[in-house]
């Protein structure tokens, strides 16, 4: 049988741009082990946000952490030199992970050149995506087991 040779060329910048869609964005892992001992500390909330790379659990840590520390919003040239002083990364990841976590709804500043401040509806938005889950279950008449 004769094998067919497909000429699928993608330009280089529309791979990297499509892939880089992907990469700043949150994938949080509801995982069974992590969550059902609840969860107790930063360290495990920043693994199930970020479950797929160490670094970025790392960096978005020290972002929390300096964010919560100063107690006022900040640009993001002020927060890198701080994250930095804390966690040796590149500059790309610290990008890449400052990018998913403004994105996710983490983080939020109300226009492009202003100061970035942690969520504080964040966790409003999780509960409503919760109830939604809950709610469609129920109606497709899905048990829980």
């Amino acid at each position: 049988m004769a094998r067919r040779k497909f000429n699928l060329k993608i330009k280089k910048e529309d791979y990297y741009r499509e892939r880089q869609k992907k990469w700043i964005w949150v994938f949080p892992k509801i995982d069974k082990k992590v969550t059902a001992k609840h969860i107790v500390d930063l360290d495990v909330f920043c693994k199930i946000i970020f479950p797929h790379s160490i670094k970025k659990q790392e960096v978005s840590k020290a972002i929390i952490e300096v964010l919560v520390e100063v107690k006022r919003p900040m640009y993001l040239k002020e927060l890198s030199r701080k994250v930095l002083d804390k966690v040796k990364v590149s500059a790309q990841t610290l990008s890449d992970t400052y990018k998913a976590m403004l994105k996710s709804g983490l983080l939020e500043k109300k226009y492009r050149n202003e100061p970035t401040q942690l969520s504080k509806q964040f966790s409003n938005r999780l509960k409503e995506i919760a109830q939604y889950w809950e709610n469609y279950l129920e109606a497709k008449g899905v048990t829980s087991s």
